[in-house]
């Protein structure tokens, strides 16, 4: 197999309206992501705690939230444990598969991506207001890297 052939694990970002990638990075099984925001209603912080598995799927593993009123988790379920921390409420040992995500990007939502705890991705930096797709894909490794060049032009950074 050439090297540029070679397949990658990617995980991919799109402006659902444009269809167009505006966020690419290599993945592997154990890196962990998180998505941050302001929840709208009740506007308090959320972050969503994700995990790559061993099958480049992407698993919701926490998630904590300052209140827990309208549209906030209330509840933890089967093993799921529900803890009062300082501050802010978390509901932990979550194993939910999630194939995909939608997210409305909007600077009042102060969307944040956090990659492997250290690299924060302002969401709303990317493409601007819009419904983002965020997913897990494969795709060669000169795809990737064509596309890794042409946003960092975009973006110059990321």
């Amino acid at each position: 197999m050439a090297l540029g052939a070679w397949p990658l694990h990617t995980l991919l970002i799109e402006d659902m309206p444009r269809e167009q990638p505006v966020f690419v990075q290599q993945v592997r099984p154990g890196h962990q992501l998180a998505l941050g925001f302001l929840h709208s209603v009740e506007n308090c912080r959320v972050w969503d705690h994700l995990v790559i598995d061993p099958s480049y799927k992407m698993m919701v593993v926490a998630t904590e939230f300052a209140e827990s009123r309208t549209g906030l988790p209330y509840a933890a379920f089967g093993e799921e444990v529900f803890e009062r921390r300082e501050g802010y409420f978390r509901i932990g040992n979550m194993q939910r598969p999630v194939p995909e995500i939608y997210q409305w990007v909007d600077p009042r939502y102060e969307n944040i991506l956090r990659i492997n705890g250290r690299r924060d991705i302002p969401l709303g930096a990317l493409a601007g207001s819009t419904l983002l797709h965020i997913r897990v894909v494969k795709m060669p490794a000169a795809q990737w890297a064509w596309l890794k060049a042409k946003l960092y032009w975009q973006h110059r950074s990321f």
